[in-house]
């Protein structure tokens, strides 16, 4: 248990200064930019990190799963199933480029006239679809190896690196706009693809174990479950910040987004406990040993929840003044929304690392089952409150989806597996029921 609070520490620290970075460029950025580039540079921003987590298809959980379980002793079926996975996303994904190149000629054509991009940037933009998708499975599959710190540091710290050093050399030639910002996210993120597969090379790569049909098709049965589950999410995560545009213009996206994106910085320390603990998980329900599931699961939430309430303090008493020293006066009423996105955050600190339990243990049709509530939730929410408060509804939007996903979903884990609500379940010792399958009953 030490070493995976500890490994959640690291990645923590690592993921901090990836958000400090990121929030320099984004600060430099809302300093540079028009309001209404900056909306649209966030709606691209969005895009892609949509890819990054659906455009692995649910394969980076299912690799990362069966790297975890293998203990990273690799056989030739583990090497088809890595092998497998890289060429079903890096194909889905050119696919997917190419159509979305194609709609925006034909039935998008003000979009070039919009954002000022060329038609062969816009194609560099679109092209790097698998860039971003290629990120995400890397980053599980080393964490599956139990390279928690390798996995996270190149897409927090050396993206945002490139990303910033790309917009400062831009700036000082006085060229930065919204297309060289955008130029510069696409060429960071194949950077770190190219960091990626140089680690995963040395960890080694048999290519002569290539690809059969039946281990396409079994790791396309797995991980088409996660894939649902997960689009859900991600769609219930970015449909204010989408919606944002049509309902209240480019300038209230960029405030959101701004807000978002600083109130969401505990999120940080979620994801990495996620990442620390989920090979810890699937070893439990893969092996049956579940007599630590509850403690486990409770001492992941309470290394994510404290700092999460740490941080809401501190964005409380801080944020005001920061908010004023720093950003120009358009920005002057992000603080109450951030407070709000901060609020929903901790909800998902708390309870949200019951998620990465149920993908290990293969009840990943109840994450999906959740995350559509919370999607019908932000859809009815979205449009009313957005029109009724701007920014702020949008922020309450998020706190209230997040209520109904991520705590009823910690509600339906304790009932159904018989453990404690977390984190209260430090000293539980009980041992769940698992079914032959290895999935927890």
């Amino acid at each position: 248990m030490k070493a995976l609070i500890r490994s959640s520490v690291i990645v923590t620290g690592i993921r901090g200064v990836g958000i400090v970075l990121q929030s320099l460029v984004l600060l430099f950025l809302a300093r540079t930019l028009p309001v209404h580039d900056l909306g649209i540079f966030a709606l691209f921003y969005a895009g892609f990190g949509i890819a990054r987590i659906l455009g692995p298809l649910g394969a980076d959980q299912v690799t990362m799963r069966r790297a975890a379980v293998a203990g990273g002793a690799f056989d030739d079926e583990l090497h088809r199933v890595l092998n497998t996975s890289f060429v079903l996303v890096v194909g889905v994904n050119a696919a997917v480029a190419a159509l979305l190149a194609a709609v925006a000629f034909l039935a998008f054509p003000s979009l070039l006239a919009n954002t000022g991009l060329s038609t062969l940037q816009l194609l560099i933009v679109a092209g790097s679809l698998p860039a971003f998708a290629i990120i995400g499975l890397m980053t599980y599959q080393l964490r599956g190896f139990n390279l928690n710190a390798l996995a996270q540091f190149p897409d927090s710290i050396v993206l945002q690196l490139a990303l910033g050093g790309s917009v400062a050399v831009f700036s000082l030639l006085g060229n930065l706009d919204l297309a060289t910002a955008l130029l510069s996210l696409v060429g960071a993120a194949w950077l770190v693809v190219i960091i990626y597969l140089a680690i995963r090379l040395r960890l080694g790569v048999d290519l002569s174990v290539g690809p059969r049909w039946a281990t396409t098709k079994s790791l396309f049965r797995e991980s088409r479950a996660v894939l649902y589950a997960l689009s859900v999410t991600t769609i219930s995560g970015r449909v204010p910040l989408l919606l944002s545009a049509p309902l209240l213009g480019s300038a209230a996206t960029a405030i959101f987004d701004l807000a978002a994106r600083f109130g969401s910085v505990p999120s940080i320390t979620t994801s990495a406990v996620t990442a620390a603990f989920s090979p810890r998980f699937a070893e439990l329900a893969h092996t049956r040993q579940c007599g630590t599931v509850s403690r486990t699961l409770s001492v992941s939430s309470l290394v994510a929840v404290a700092p999460a309430l740490l941080c809401f303090v501190v964005i409380a008493v801080a944020a005001p003044y920061l908010i004023e020293a720093v950003l120009p006066p358009v920005y002057g009423h992000i603080y109450v929304p951030m407070l709000v996105v901060c609020a929903a955050a901790t909800v998902n600190a708390c309870f949200g690392v019951t998620s990465s339990l149920l993908f290990m243990a293969g009840q990943s049709h109840v994450v999906r089952n959740f995350s559509f509530a919370q999607l019908a939730t932000v859809c009815i929410l979205t449009p009313p409150l957005a029109l009724a408060f701007g920014p702020l509804g949008l922020a309450c939007v998020a706190l209230a989806s997040s209520i109904v996903r991520d705590l009823g979903m910690a509600i339906w884990a304790s009932r159904t597996f018989g453990i404690a609500l977390p984190p209260f379940g430090i000293r539980r010792t009980g041992q769940p029921q698992i079914r032959e399958s290895g999935e927890l009953a």
